[in-house]
């Protein structure tokens, strides 16, 4: 599953925007819809974080790293969430809102919050 998020999310940020659709499309299709849900969510944050043009660059984000994540309907949320960007665990807090294939982003919201200490980065399942 992680292999699949790492390249889900090269495959978003290094290539030309059409192309990264088609592949991500594609690939997304291959799961089933609760995975699906949660890659797609996962992508649209980070990818959303990046070209706000902050000082985060995100590659990577776990949605339960602190919290698990809730499903309701269509909404996916939570406020345990990590992302990480130059080396460093960020805490975020999202709401990410779907079609019901779960193939793309109706709405989202998320506020970054605080660098996680790398003391705590193991008892959340985090890596370098």
């Amino acid at each position: 599953m992680r292999r699949l998020a790492c390249a889900l999310a090269l495959l978003l940020s290094s290539a030309p925007c059409s192309a990264a659709d088609a592949g991500l499309a594609a690939s997304l299709r291959r799961l089933e819809p609760e995975t699906r849900f949660h890659q797609l969510c996962d992508i649209e944050t980070m990818r959303r974080i990046q070209e706000e043009g902050g000082p985060l660059k995100p590659d990577r984000m776990v949605m339960d790293a602190i919290r698990p994540a809730t499903a309701t309907g269509d909404t996916l949320s939570g406020s345990g969430a990590a992302i990480r960007s130059g080396g460093k665990w960020y805490r975020l807090a999202f709401s990410c809102r779907a079609t019901g294939d779960r193939m793309r982003v109706l709405a989202l919201t998320y506020r970054v919050g605080a660098a996680i200490p790398q003391k705590d980065w193991e008892s959340y399942g985090l890596w370098r």
